[in-house]
């Protein structure tokens, strides 16, 4: 794949991951979460509710310490992109895509507590108006591409995202926003 003609913006553009590097993410990225990661999480549970609203008494924070990671393999076509640039910022048509880098990809799935809303899937870009493009991994896979969603940061639940791409590649040479595509 040649990732230097695959956009037509390149907005910024990093160094490549060295195989090194790229080994490590790939045996960390889905370790179990460890309790300094628990205790962030727990700590910034806050009841939504104020004290005189019924839905006060009914909140119950959740518990981050039995949200499972996906163990799967990454597709070979993201770490083959990680290669060339680890995250930045690429474009084709209306779709933008803001890739993780591949220190951010596990923070940022943590961050927007997707094993809580979306057990099974891992976001790893947005498109820089709220929305994450993330792999389905609740199935298994042969060729380790996963389908790709496309889900509003203020609405994560597979209910309401929607299946933007079947491969890495295809999500990359795709032209519609990730808006369009979800409201459109």
């Amino acid at each position: 794949m040649n990732w230097g003609t695959l956009f037509e913006k390149n907005y910024h553009m990093f160094t490549g991951v060295s195989e090194a590097e790229l080994e490590q993410f790939q045996n960390s990225w889905n370790k179990p979460m460890n309790d300094l990661e628990i205790q962030e999480i727990v700590s910034r549970q806050r009841n939504p509710f104020p004290i005189n609203d019924p839905l006060h008494g009914l909140y119950k924070p959740f518990d981050p310490s039995l949200w499972s990671i996906p163990q799967k393999t990454l597709p070979e076509s993201y770490l083959a992109f990680l290669r060339y640039s680890n995250g930045g910022e690429f474009g084709n048509g209306d779709r933008y895509l803001q890739f993780f880098s591949a220190e951010e990809l596990r923070a940022m799935m943590l961050a927007y507590e997707f094993p809580q809303y979306m057990p099974g899937a891992v976001p790893f870009a947005m498109d820089g108006s709220g929305n994450h493009y993330c792999w389905d991994m609740r199935s298994e896979r042969d060729d380790r591409e996963y389908p790709i969603l496309v889900a509003s940061s203020g609405n994560l639940g597979y209910e309401d995202c929607i299946r933007i791409a079947d491969t890495f590649v295809e999500l990359c040479l795709g032209t519609t926003s990730a808006d369009d595509a979800l409201h459109g």
